[in-house]
């Protein structure tokens, strides 16, 4: 009975631990969004001390959001963390752009189910359901702007608006304000570009 008390006791303080962990890691990552609040406005939204935040505010009068979400590493170790951009400006044009290095084997796969063209020194490329879209993109302002927003796992360009995730080892250092907000200014870039006219 004394041994199943002790390791009740062990695996709760394990928990207790793992939950104090994410509580200063989901803090550190509220203090970073508070200060794209102090440049756009907006809020922080935190539904508990160890819930993970979301900003949510605005640049030049278009609605965006800034939040972090997580999965299991598909290696079995540890757990990925994402940052995802959500930016509501419509776009004429649905394409994609993924990082080939975050595609790793998948690349090959998504090279033959959709139409592909490598963009950015090769570090990236467009999909889309028609390669005849790609004649209609300004591909040397497109490539410009994916330099600002380098590095990010994939970016989703459609007529509700646009959505970007980057990978994250570190969420305090990833979080950064100086990390972020070129993101968000390059998300807003893009938007202008897509609604002022695919070439453009």
């Amino acid at each position: 009975m004394i041994v199943v008390i002790i390791i009740l006791g062990i695996a709760l303080l394990a928990l207790l631990v793992l939950v104090f962990l994410r509580k200063v890691q989901y803090d550190a990552v509220h203090r970073n969004f508070l200060a794209l609040e102090d440049r756009y406005g907006g809020k922080v939204i935190r539904g508990g001390f160890a819930v993970r935040p979301r900003y949510i505010g605005e640049i030049d009068g278009t609605r965006f959001s800034v939040s972090i979400s997580t999965e299991k590493n598909k290696n079995g170790k540890g757990r990925l963390y994402y940052i995802s951009f959500f930016m509501q400006k419509a776009a004429d044009a649905n394409f994609t752009i993924l990082s080939l290095e975050w595609l790793g084997e998948r690349a090959r796969e998504h090279q033959k189910k959709q139409a592909t063209q490598s963009i950015y020194q090769g570090k990236y490329q467009l999909e889309a359901s028609n390669k005849k879209l790609f004649k209609t993109l300004n591909l040397p302002r497109l490539e410009d702007i994916v330099g600002q927003l380098h590095p990010f796992s994939y970016a989703l360009i459609s007529s509700k608006g646009i959505v970007l995730e980057r990978t994250s080892t570190n969420l305090a250092r990833d979080t950064e304000f100086e990390r972020i907000n070129p993101v968000v200014e390059g998300l807003n870039q893009l938007g202008h570009v897509l609604q002022s006219g695919v070439s453009a």
